[in-house]
């Protein structure tokens, strides 16, 4: 009775993980295309679009919208559903460990492209160090959420790490704003 409800349980997170996936490919299109859709509204908020001579154009803009994104996707997939202990709750246990994976990988990738922007901008160039380590943390912290032995000591330092890079960008005259992903897109870094 048990292993047939452990079964029934695993077949429903692989088909919930597949329809992410399949909804993910078939509606997401290329992060570029995404990037470019928001950008606008990134740039709006902070004026702060600039052109650097090492290729990369609106680097400052380009900065805070992949932030936006990354800390969002951290924030609403990972770091309040950790604090709600949704991550050890019997019901939604599963389904929740597994967005928390998609949305670790999302986060990892959005933090290194933030990265390789910060790095083009003269201004905001002190931050490329940080991103990639907590880029390097976050890719520790997929791990252990699939492994499901993630502590409070990883979220809540991920989560340090993070508002001390919000706090370098606002002092830089950088806001970053939390932008979170639908799950769709999470699915779409996964691949």
């Amino acid at each position: 009775m048990i292993a047939l409800r452990s079964m029934r349980s695993f077949s429903l997170v692989l088909i919930v993980a597949a329809c992410l996936a399949a909804g993910g490919l078939a509606g997401c299109g290329s992060s570029s295309s995404s990037s470019s859709a928001s950008s606008s509204g990134a740039s709006s908020s902070s004026g702060a679009a600039t052109s650097t001579s090492s290729g990369i154009h609106l680097a400052k803009t380009k900065f805070l919208l992949h932030a936006g994104l990354g800390f969002g996707a951290f924030h609403r997939y990972i770091y309040k559903p950790f604090k709600a202990g949704d991550f050890s709750h019997p019901l939604s246990h599963k389904l929740t460990l597994v967005k928390a994976g998609l949305a670790a990988l999302y986060v990892k990738r959005e933090i290194r492209l933030a990265a390789q922007d910060v790095h083009a901008s003269p201004t905001l160039s002190k931050l490329f160090s940080p991103l990639t380590a907590v880029a390097d943390q976050i890719g520790a912290l997929t791990g252990k959420i699939k492994r499901g032995n993630v502590s409070s000591s990883d979220i809540d330092g991920t989560q340090s790490r993070l508002q001390s890079i919000r706090s370098t960008a606002a002092s830089k005259g950088q806001m970053i704003q939390d932008k979170a992903p639908a799950p769709a897109q999470l699915a779409g870094a996964a691949g």
